[in-house]
């Protein structure tokens, strides 16, 4: 796990990111996008990269849906060392922050599910999550979300594959957004153009853009 910090370090609104390591090239573009969306450069942009993409950010032990890449589910672990690391730590030195947690693909998986465990996240940004995940819709059925708002985004042409797993995506995250209404919380579901791979930068701005954006309007 590689923790980067940039940007206001005294900011109340923390911008909390899981990436993996063939996202570094789109970072400044996604961070221009925010700036440019919210008018505002006093946020703190922390970034957290995984050592192993499926293994982390996976929640449970799942077989390979494409290829011969498992899903170890050391979920939790990383959970559990962002908080001790990095959140913690924040938080001795500023309590009155609130942090967003975003995440694209499997990541957006990683922070939905984290939205589950944890109340330390004031807001997440879910962008083409990868809710296909096997269990995942019934875990949010049997579990309380513990976050107060939740940016959910999706390309619209994500489900048309010939992986029958994945081809399930825009119906699971209805089903998770839907879920959602029995919570007393602020959330969206977006639908954006495109596959899962159009504009990631652009995508993730919108969702932290949005989360800022609330927080500005009702603070």
């Amino acid at each position: 796990m590689q923790v980067n910090y940039q940007g206001n370090r005294d900011a109340k609104v923390v911008l909390l990111q899981i990436i993996g390591e063939h996202e570094l090239p789109l970072l400044e573009e996604e961070l221009s996008h925010i700036k440019a969306i919210t008018q505002s450069t006093d946020f703190l942009f922390i970034t957290v990269q995984v050592d192993s993409w499926n293994d982390d950010l996976s929640p449970w032990v799942a077989e390979p849906i494409f290829g011969n890449a498992a899903f170890a589910g050391n979920a939790e672990k990383l959970l559990t060392r962002i908080k001790n690391e990095v959140i913690v730590p924040l938080l001795s030195e500023h309590k009155d922050i609130k942090i967003f947690a975003g995440g694209y693909s499997l990541a957006g998986l990683f922070v939905l599910w984290a939205a589950y465990q944890t109340n330390l996240f004031e807001g997440i940004a879910a962008v083409s999550p990868s809710v296909w995940f096997p269990g995942f819709v019934d875990f949010v059925h049997n579990n309380k979300i513990l976050t107060n708002r939740v940016y959910l985004s999706i390309g619209d042409k994500e489900a048309k594959t010939r992986n029958q797993i994945l081809a399930q995506v825009a119906n699971d995250i209805r089903d998770v957004y839907t879920s959602l209404e029995d919570y007393r919380l602020s959330s969206i579901l977006v639908w954006n153009e495109g596959n899962h791979f159009k504009e990631p930068a652009l995508r993730m701005a919108k969702g932290f853009a949005w989360l800022m954006s609330y927080e500005k309007i009702h603070s």
